[in-house]
C-alpha cells in the first residue's frame, strides 16, 4: 500500500511547480489552513499572476499523493463566499 506523502512535502512541491510556471504568488486555504483537515481531505491552493492555469494543473499531477489537490486561479473566482474564506483564512506560501 502506497503511502501518503506528509503535507509539508507536498505544499513543498505544489510551491515548486507553481514557481516553475510563473505563479506570483501560493496560497493554501480550507481544511489544511484552519486545521480541520481530515484523512480525505483534499488540499486547496488559490494562485495569483498565472497565465496558464491549464499546464499549471497537469504539471501539478506529476505530484505523487492521494490526497486530491484543488487550484484555484483568484482573479476567476466569481462565489463571495469561497473569496471570503481565502481572503479570511488563507495562508500565504510565498
Amino acid at each position: 500500500m502506497m503511502n501518503t506523502m506528509p503535507v509539508s512535502e507536498v505544499i513543498e512541491k505544489v510551491a515548486d511547480v507553481c514557481k516553475k510556471n510563473g505563479v506570483q504568488r501560493l496560497d493554501l486555504f480550507g481544511s489544511f489552513a484552519t486545521g480541520t483537515q481530515t484523512p480525505t481531505s483534499d488540499i486547496d491552493f488559490v494562485v495569483y499572476g498565472c497565465k496558464d492555469l491549464l499546464k499549471l494543473e497537469r504539471d501539478l499531477e506529476s505530484i505523487d499523493t492521494l490526497r486530491k489537490i484543488d487550484i484555484f486561479d483568484y482573479d476567476s473566482i466569481k462565489n463571495p463566499f469561497l473569496l471570503e474564506d481565502i481572503e479570511k483564512y488563507g495562508k500565504q506560501i510565498y
